[in-house]
C-alpha cells in the first residue's frame, strides 16, 4: 500500500468508494434516503490536506479535510472530515484508515491543527474501533427516522401548534435556558450566545427555522426547531426535514410532553409529504441521547481527537 497526496485524478474512484460506504450504512439504516450525487471533492483535491491510499496503483481509500479554523473544540485550530470526504474499501479497511490517518495527521499537526474531527458511519464498527484506538472519542450523532406515526398516550391539558413571530419571546427564553443546560455537567459545551425575541422572529420570518410548540393552556412549555438542511448530504434530501433544537421546561419533563410534540410533528410532516426526519445531537448530552435514540436511528458517529499543544514546541 502506498500513501500519496489526494489529487484531482483520484476524485472519480473516491466518489465510488464514498457511495459504496454510504450504501453500506443504508443497508443498516433503511430510513436513509437514496443519494445519487455526493458533494464535490474538487476543493479537497486542491487544498493539499488530503491523502490517498493506493493498492497496486488503484485507489483503495482517501482522507480529506475542510480548511481548518480557530477555536474548534477548544482554544486551538481544528479541522473536520465529513462523511463524504473520506472512505475505504471493505477489504483491509482498518489498516487503510490507520495508514491514511497517520499521513493526514502529520500534515495537520505540521500546520498547527491540533483538533481533528471525523464523521464516521454508526454501523461501520471496524472504522469506529480503529479511530478509538487512534485516540479519538465520540462527540456528535446524526440520526434519522421515517415520519411514520409515533403512538403516544394523550398528555392531559397539552396542545400543539406551529409557532409564529408572536411566540418569539417565549422561544428565546427557552433557547437561553437550553444554552445554560448545555454548559452544565456532563456536557460542558461553551456557548455564549444570547437569544433575543427579535432574532427568533427574524429567523421565522426569513424561513430559516420553523418552531413547533407544546402548550399547557396558553403557556409554551416545550419547542422543537425544524430546518430544511441537515449536517451532511443525507439531510439535504428533498423529502427530509431536520430537527436542530428542542427544549422542555423543567416542570413538564418526564410527563410525555416532548414525545407528544414529536408525535404531532411527525403527523404534520407526513401531511406535507415529508417521508423522513433527521436530528443531530451531542452524544455526551445524556438527556438528548436517551430521548432521540428512543425515536430515531443513529447513522453517524462523529469522533474527535485533541492533541497536546506541547507537541508544537518540540
Amino acid at each position: 500500500m502506498k500513501i500519496v497526496d489526494f489529487s484531482e485524478a483520484h476524485i472519480g474512484r473516491a466518489v465510488q468508494i464514498a457511495k459504496m460506504n454510504y450504501q453500506e450504512e443504508r443497508g443498516a439504516v433503511p430510513a436513509l434516503p437514496p443519494v445519487d450525487n455526493l458533494p464535490d471533492l474538487m476543493d479537497f483535491a486542491q487544498n493539499n490536506r488530503g491523502v490517498a491510499a493506493l493498492d497496486g496503483g488503484e485507489l483503495c481509500g482517501f482522507f480529506c479535510w475542510y480548511k481548518p479554523w480557530d477555536n474548534y473544540f477548544g482554544l486551538c485550530k481544528g479541522a473536520w472530515s465529513p462523511m463524504h470526504a473520506h472512505g475505504a474499501v471493505k477489504e483491509n479497511r482498518a489498516e487503510i484508515y490507520d495508514r491514511l490517518y497517520q499521513a493526514a495527521a502529520a500534515k495537520l499537526v505540521a500546520d498547527g491543527v491540533l483538533s481533528h474531527s471525523v464523521t464516521l458511519y454508526e454501523h461501520d464498527a471496524e472504522a469506529i474501533a480503529r479511530f478509538l484506538q487512534n485516540g479519538f472519542g465520540p462527540r456528535c450523532v446524526d440520526a434519522v427516522r421515517q415520519t411514520t406515526p409515533i403512538p403516544i398516550p394523550p398528555c392531559g391539558g397539552i396542545t400543539y401548534r406551529q409557532a409564529g413571530t408572536c411566540d418569539a419571546h417565549a422561544i428565546a427564553e427557552m433557547n437561553n435556558s437550553l444554552v445554560k443546560h448545555l454548559q452544565q455537567t456532563p456536557i460542558f459545551l461553551p456557548c455564549f450566545q444570547t437569544f433575543t425575541a427579535d432574532g427568533i422572529a427574524k429567523g421565522i420570518q426569513d424561513g430559516q427555522y420553523q418552531y413547533f410548540l407544546a402548550l399547557d393552556g396558553t403557556r409554551p412549555v416545550a419547542y422543537i426547531r425544524l430546518q430544511d438542511d441537515g449536517e451532511n448530504f443525507a439531510g439535504d434530501d428533498k423529502q427530509m426535514m431536520n430537527i436542530s433544537g428542542a427544549y422542555a421546561l423543567p416542570d413538564v419533563r418526564g410527563k410525555g410532553v416532548t414525545s407528544g410534540l414529536l408525535s404531532w410533528l411527525m403527523d404534520w410532516l407526513r401531511e406535507r409529504d415529508y417521508s423522513r426526519c433527521g436530528v443531530d445531537f451531542e452524544c455526551f448530552n445524556y438527556t438528548a441521547r436517551k430521548f432521540w435514540l428512543k425515536h430515531f436511528t443513529a447513522y453517524t458517529n462523529s469522533v474527535v481527537r485533541r492533541m497536546d499543544e506541547r507537541i508544537l514546541d518540540k
